[in-house]
């Protein structure tokens, strides 16, 4: 392995933690503060008393994602002009989607931000990019790059920095999955459907959980087989998405594929009226838009 891959394997070993990380995070109600509300009694992105602030903030062009997020959440639909100026300014590729996501959520009629969410959803879900991480016999995370993710890159695109490879497949791509469903479209389950068979678990992980977002209790069966054929590790992550169905198939393969004590706080949270939430966590983190 060279140095480059080296580093990475270090810099990519538990992106699966990781992920399961931020996915609890995101489940835990959005908790991520705006740092500007730090000292308020409830997290910024959960607390309906600042909407009017976040809606000012992308009317100034100075905002970040967790403002985008309270506003559709929210239903804030004052804010579907400011949203449709910022979209067309912005030019980080995730907020924009984010924005575009928005938009549908909050109902706009223009076409034109479901067909930007779906080309940018259709490069990750037409991707035959294998995962980044590798698994061992038992279907444990062993870090990355997998072998089967350096061969591809040296065919596919040998001049790009396998770092930045690595970013894209475990970060990147299933963001943008994730934002189909976070747009509470139906039109997003075909293509949702279509991410249970990436070759990129992630993404995976990013389809089961927008189906369980959107209910939509016909895709259990393509979830179970999605949990059939994937490392034991990643199984048991896609397979939570099961707990939020009603269905005795659906509470089988979460006791067959989720660890005890996990499938014992998805139940929980389940009960106390928590939905499964699509990973937008990471998106918290894009910088206020730089207008040009």
């Amino acid at each position: 392995m060279s140095a480059t891959s080296s580093r990475s394997w270090h810099a990519g070993a538990g992106l699966l933690v990781v992920w399961c990380a931020l996915f609890m995070m995101v489940r835990s109600e959005y908790a991520q503060e705006a740092p500007e509300a730090q000292t308020q009694k409830l997290p910024y992105g959960i607390d309906r008393a600042n909407v009017p602030d976040a809606v000012a903030k992308v009317k100034s062009g100075q905002y970040l994602a967790v403002h985008v997020d309270l506003i559709a959440r929210a239903h804030a639909e004052e804010a579907i002009p400011a949203l449709k100026e910022q979209f067309g300014r912005v030019q980080d590729s995730l907020l924009k989607a984010k924005i575009a996501a928005a938009l549908v959520r909050l109902g706009d009629k223009d076409d034109s931000y479901w067909d930007f969410l779906v080309k940018e959803a259709k490069v990750a879900l037409d991707s035959d990019a294998p995962s980044f991480a590798a698994y061992d016999s038992e279907g444990k995370a062993l870090g990355g790059p997998s072998q089967e993710f350096e061969t591809w890159l040296k065919t596919h695109n040998p001049s790009e920095d396998i770092d930045s490879a690595a970013g894209d497949s475990s970060y990147m791509l299933p963001a943008l999955v994730t934002l189909l469903a976070w747009s509470e479209d139906p039109r997003s389950i075909p293509y949702l459907r279509q991410g249970l068979s990436s070759p990129n678990y992630m993404i995976q992980i990013a389809a089961a959980n927008g189906l369980a977002e959107l209910g939509d209790e016909n895709s259990i069966p393509l979830i179970i087989s999605a949990c059939q054929k994937a490392p034991k590790e990643v199984a048991g992550v896609i397979a939570e998405s099961l707990v939020y169905f009603d269905n005795d198939a659906a509470q089988k393969a979460v006791d067959r594929y989720v660890p005890k004590d996990t499938a014992k706080i998805d139940r929980d949270d389940k009960a106390s009226g928590k939905k499964p939430k699509p990973l937008t966590a990471p998106l918290y983190d894009t910088s206020a838009s730089r207008q040009p």
